[in-house]
């Protein structure tokens, strides 16, 4: 079969997209209002004169959860390890370099903070939140200006950049040289950011992204940008502009205490209009072999802009609560939902009942009472009635007080929220003689609960989003960095060779295992290092000095320090543990030559040569671990040198010296 013609390919990608589940009117609703009931948007059943509060159990659990996750996946540890599958002494160190590297770019983005916090926090409101990673190359034009300078000077300054330097502007004066000039970078590198769910699109009834047909995101792009990104500049102009396709509440949700979305239509010029363009992965035989492939289409209006063959889906997608069979899973507010509801209702008539206690009505013989007199209220004012009895013309209509039966329910409804949820509610709805009754066991079994409930997001987490996103990034480092990096890691300079991972290897999560606070974690790591010391002591093998420094090392991060190379020596850099061991021998021989000074006759010659002997060690020592360091370097590299002998030589390596084509987003792929 030949291939499909671009409108056979736009009928197949529009049903697709259309078919999405963000385009179904229950999912869009249910994700609108989950987040106004994080934020406590009022539900629309109020009543004017009435209690109108609202209880915040929705935003309460979701707040408490991200103290735990934050902590835990956003501390200084290394959020995921790539783990061997062989004993190859390549296939290791290459595990160690995609941790060390890709660890680097996650936590060194200068955004990655709010981007992961966001996306956590997006996973505890909605049903679904995604993440995506991009390969980017993009040109930056800075200018620089001086004044004051030499020639030589100027010169210095202009060799210091390596890019493509532009002079501007040149002057001489009495003081010196003037000179403007700017500067064109080529910035390159993976990077990724939020999608909000609106704007996620994915198949229904999928089990996982790599099993949907269709998974993708849609944006609004200017058409200077679009331009910009090496787009056809007729077929840009051509593209309609105007209004998203979705009908959707949810960004004015997000934004109302801001106002709402701004809806003014300022005067555009053509390249600051705004045009939805979808982003989309899907499944579809084009090439008619009869095999469906995945194959990336970008699309605006009828146009498609882009259409290459791409196997790896760039998503990370992550729910808090996993549901079996669809990768859409539940939220942490739908599962708080009905309890909010509930408090709220009971909020309400409380705060009302109080309202008509403290506010009484009356009962009034008209014929016989002053009405005038009662409807003003001020201090010692009078009721004139002309019954000899005062109480048989004005009667209190008694309203009886309900609150303390309603908190007696409220405490109910908080102990049902915190066995769903895990939040820790048991001092709440207690009076006085009930708290004291509350024993620190049964607080610390309710903790410890609420404990196991957080450490089951954070593995859900931990295993289906971050896993992802580590393994997406060494997939885009790996197929398109094209050069040696160089990069500063826990202090150490690190040359990272991405060209050459040639690797599957498993992930394996070093944080949301645990949701113990660090004082419990570093109690645990004393208790260990304490076993270190007593197996040390007894010459057992089973402890050395790199395992205790594992321990010492896992301490000085659980205190919330990112290094642990300024206090310690690592014992497996030759460098570092030769440094110390010379330090203790230099330390022998100025003993060694105290006591020369103190005895110089009989035992003067003996300690000499003690002494020379120690510097004999120090020195052979240094030298033999040098050796050895030197030996393993060299056989490493020659097992790299061997492996980039045989991925040049396959003719199945992608994406290599082809030229890249031009994203949605700005990056370069290949084909």
């Amino acid at each position: 079969m030949p291939k499909m013609r671009d409108h056979e390919l736009l009928a197949i990608v529009g049903q697709a997209k259309d078919d999405a589940v963000v385009f179904q009117g229950e999912f869009i609703r249910k994700q609108e209002e989950f987040l106004q009931y994080y934020l406590g948007c009022p539900l629309g059943n109020e009543i004017d004169g009435q209690s109108q509060v609202i209880s915040t159990d929705c935003a309460d659990v979701v707040d408490s959860d991200m103290t735990s996750l934050v902590r835990m996946f956003l501390g200084p540890q290394e959020l995921m390890e790539f783990t061997p599958r062989t004993g190859s002494n390549v296939d290791i160190i290459e595990a160690e370099q995609k941790t060390q590297y890709i660890n680097h770019l996650v936590k060194g983005q200068s955004n990655s903070f709010k981007i992961l916090h966001d996306w956590m926090k997006d996973a505890l409101i909605q049903k679904i939140s995604s993440l995506k990673y991009e390969y980017f190359e993009e040109e930056t034009v800075r200018e620089y200006e001086y004044d004051g300078l030499d020639d030589d000077e100027i010169t210095l300054m202009v060799a210091d950049f390596d890019d493509d330097v532009e002079i501007i502007g040149r002057d001489e004066d009495e003081g010196g040289h003037f000179i403007r000039f700017k500067v064109k970078r080529v910035e390159k590198g993976v990077r990724f950011f939020n999608i909000p769910s609106e704007n996620f699109l994915i198949s229904r009834n999928a089990e996982n992204k790599d099993d949907a047909e269709l998974v993708g995101d849609k944006t609004m792009v200017t058409r200077g940008e679009l331009v910009a990104q090496g787009f056809d500049e007729d077929i840009v102009k051509s593209l309609p502009s105007g209004e998203r396709e979705d009908d959707t509440s949810l960004p004015a949700i997000r934004f109302s205490a801001e106002g709402g979305l701004d809806e003014s239509e300022p005067v555009k010029h053509w390249a600051s209009e705004e045009i939805e363009v979808f982003d989309l992965y899907v499944k579809v035989d084009y090439d008619g072999d009869g095999l469906v492939e995945r194959r990336r289409i970008i699309m605006a209006g009828n146009k498609i802009l882009e259409n290459e063959r791409h196997e790896h889906v760039p998503f990370a997608i992550m729910s808090a609560t996993l549901m079996p069979h669809t990768i859409i899973g539940r939220s942490r507010v739908e599962i708080t939902q009905q309890t909010q509801d509930i408090k709220t209702a009971l909020y309400r008539q409380v705060l009302n009942n109080i309202y008509r206690v403290n506010n009484g009505r009356v009962v009034v013989n008209e014929d016989d009472t002053n009405i005038d007199d009662l409807l003003v209220a001020r201090p010692n004012g009078i009721v004139r009635t002309r019954l000899p009895d005062p109480r048989a013309a004005v009667a209190q209509l008694e309203t009886p007080y309900v609150g303390d039966k309603a908190l007696q329910i409220v405490q109910y409804v908080d102990a049902v929220r915190q066995q769903t949820t895990g939040g820790i509610t048991a001092n709440q709805g207690l009076d006085s003689d009930q708290l004291h009754k509350e024993t620190a066991t049964r607080f610390a079994g309710v903790e410890k609960a609420a404990t196991a409930k957080v450490e089951h997001i954070a593995r859900v987490f931990a295993e289906t989003g971050f896993k992802d996103l580590f393994d997406g990034m060494a997939w885009l480092v790996s197929h398109y960095h094209n050069d040696k990096v160089e990069i500063l890691y826990n202090g150490d300079k690190l040359l990272i060779d991405p060209r050459f991972w040639r690797f599957e290897h498993n992930i394996r999560s070093n944080v949301g295992l645990a949701a113990s606070s660090n004082e419990n974690i570093m109690q645990n790591l004393g208790s260990i290092l304490s076993i270190h010391q007593q197996l040390k002591a007894t010459g057992s093998p089973i402890v050395d000095d790199a395992k205790t420094f594992n321990v010492l090392d896992k301490v000085v991060k659980a205190m919330g320090l990112h290094t642990s190379r300024d206090m310690f020596n690592d014992p497996t850099k030759p460098e570092e543990l030769l440094a110390a061991e010379n330090e203790q021998l230099r330390s022998a021989v100025e003993q060694l030559q105290a006591q020369i000074q103190q005895n110089p006759l009989a035992e003067a010659e003996q300690i000499r040569a003690q002494a020379k002997l120690i510097e004999a060690q120090s020195k052979n020592s240094i030298d033999a671990a040098k050796l050895q360091q030197d030996m393993d370097q060299f056989i490493v590299q020659k097992e790299f040198d061997y492996t980039e002998l045989e991925v040049n030589k396959s003719v199945d390596v992608p994406n290599r010296g082809v030229e890249g084509v031009r994203g949605v987003n700005g990056q370069t792929t290949n084909q």
